[in-house]
């Protein structure tokens, strides 16, 4: 195994991270790992911090479900302490019957955006709620929750809103953890992403996964420059859509994010410790760590190469 690594600028992060400190900053203790599920066409993202509080924010389509379970079990998974269902499209429910109707994977709360579904698949995802002896809880902006050792802050929807379309409605996360931000975005399109920047809350984050598997619709030009994304994460598979669009690839790459697709990647891992954090996926052979100082010095950045 050889290792190459960008030798001259550890000196400068090892000042950089003394200058920090000496402003009397300490960097969170805790562990973060985000991992987006490969799951073909489909969302899926779990979020496991050091106290083993356990996120489970959409689960693929209905076949995706064995592949989710496998993944959490891999995982040491024992329950999920929070499900979210951003909205009821089935490439983002269907998967999370599956673990629903898990027995040896409790799922202690299970939370929507207000706005049921009517597909024969939504109704599988009530019925599997109810028969782990739970209610759906609606998740709505503005709101803002503690889950663990991260804050959940819920950009959409609204409630109130009459026959919105599915999509629309899907529920938008900003999840912090320390001084890193990963916001999850469902299948919003270009139209709500400019409702969510007109309600004026923070929208900047370090890793953004992108709205509705890469649409052209979604991913504007004024919502990717307020949020800067220095990753961005796309959850696709096989489609006749077009998912990822050349457009939507082209405006993601002006704004400098990394590009990760989890039909090319595979499966997508961030680990945070709230002060830095580092992204690699199941196919890609680096790891890249971004950024390794957050104050008001610039950011470094490193990669290394195993071969």
């Amino acid at each position: 195994m050889k290792r190459t690594r960008a030798l001259p600028i550890l000196p400068l992060c090892f000042l950089l991270l003394l200058l920090y400190f000496a402003n009397g900053q300490a960097a969170p203790t805790s562990n973060l790992r985000i991992a987006y599920i490969n799951v073909g066409q489909g969302d899926a993202a779990l979020i496991r911090d050091s106290s083993g509080f356990d996120i489970l924010i959409d689960g693929g389509k209905t076949s995706a479900g064995p592949v989710v379970v496998a993944y959490l079990r891999g995982q040491g998974i024992d329950d999920v302490d929070v499900m979210v269902a951003s909205h009821a499209d089935s490439d983002h429910i269907g998967g999370l019957i599956d673990v629903l109707e898990t027995a040896d994977i409790p799922v202690e709360a299970v939370l929507y955006n207000g706005y049921p579904g009517s597909t024969d698949t939504w109704n599988n995802f009530v019925t599997a709620v109810t028969n782990e002896g739970l209610s759906l809880t609606t998740l709505q902006y503005p709101s803002t929750s503690t889950w663990g050792e991260t804050t959940a802050h819920i950009l959409n929807p609204v409630a109130g809103l009459v026959n919105p379309e599915t999509n629309d409605v899907s529920v938008v996360i900003m999840l912090e953890h320390g001084d890193n931000h990963f916001l999850f975005t469902g299948d919003i399109d270009s139209g709500v992403e400019g409702e969510i920047l007109e309600h004026g809350e923070p929208v900047a984050a370090d890793v953004l996964k992108v709205a509705h598997h890469g649409s052209q619709y979604s991913s504007s030009e004024a919502f990717l420059l307020a949020v800067l994304p220095d990753n961005a994460v796309i959850s696709v598979g096989d489609n006749p859509y077009g998912h990822p669009a050349d457009e939507t690839l082209a405006r993601l790459a002006a704004v400098g994010a990394h590009i990760w697709r989890t039909d090319l990647d595979g499966t997508i891992i961030v680990d945070s410790d709230g002060f830095s954090y580092s992204i690699y996926s199941e196919y890609r052979r680096f790891r890249l760590y971004l950024p390794l100082v957050t104050s008001n010095l610039q950011a470094a950045t490193t990669t290394e190469n195993v071969k």
